[in-house]
């Protein structure tokens, strides 16, 4: 219960900065691609779209979102509440992942008018968003501001984003198929019937997301602690 209050507050916090707006001018703008896009490119379009934009937008956005909250003071009421530092990183990278599933199928259902597969898709966004967004995450506690975030982030973001852009476009190597990037692209072209994919994928992206819960869950309370918040 008080995690769904939690992830509840933070749907409401990031509608009162504007973020679903935000989201859905975006949206619009790769639905409007789309439809004027070319028959015989519009899924592989489709499925690099949801690959950049939601599922790894929200990495950038997650970072405004700290540095908001840090500049308003939030954090350092973290030690007067009865909410630890894991629920508080759960229920962010949740938040802004059920805004790219949202996103994502909005852009199917408008953009494409085509049958694909809703919990696949859904599924892998989900998952990934979770990932990236836990990623932005970390990299934010160490901004000092927006712009100084955006420049640290952007270097992993593009090593992210490079291997399933290739993948799409017939690039492969087996390196790259253990990057959550390629592993979301993969889902999301299966998704869409132009991408084989295996059980072996929704390792890769578990394994990823443990991967990244472990560090989260350790730097943000010390990030926290220096703001004046809880540390555990």
């Amino acid at each position: 219960m008080r995690f769904l209050l939690t992830l509840i507050n933070d749907i409401r916090y990031q509608m009162k900065y504007g973020f679903y707006i935000l989201y859905t001018f975006i949206s619009a703008v790769y639905i409007a691609v789309l439809l004027v896009c070319p028959t015989e490119y519009k899924r592989l379009a489709a499925s690099l779209i949801i690959l950049t934009d939601p599922a790894m937008l929200g990495t950038f956005f997650i970072g405004g979102i700290w540095l908001l909250e840090k500049q308003e003071g939030l954090h350092g009421f973290w030690g007067i509440s009865p909410l630890r530092p894991f629920e508080y990183i759960l229920s962010k990278a949740v938040s802004l992942a059920l805004i790219s599933i949202l996103s994502a199928n909005l852009i199917i259902v408008i953009g494409l008018r085509e049958a694909y597969n809703f919990l696949l898709l859904t599924a892998g966004v989900f998952v990934s968003s979770m990932v990236f967004n836990l990623i932005g995450l970390m990299v934010a506690t160490y901004a000092r501001s927006v712009n100084h975030y955006m420049l640290i982030v952007s270097p992993p973001m593009v090593i992210f984003s490079v291997p399933p852009i290739l993948t799409a476009f017939g690039i492969t190597h087996p390196v790259m198929e253990i990057m959550p990037g390629t592993a979301l692209w993969r889902t999301i072209g299966r998704s869409l019937g132009i991408a084989d994919m295996s059980v072996w994928l929704w390792v890769v992206l578990l394994i990823w997301l443990g991967l990244v819960l472990y560090p989260a869950n350790r730097r943000i309370p010390r990030a926290m602690l220096t703001e004046g918040g809880k540390a555990e």
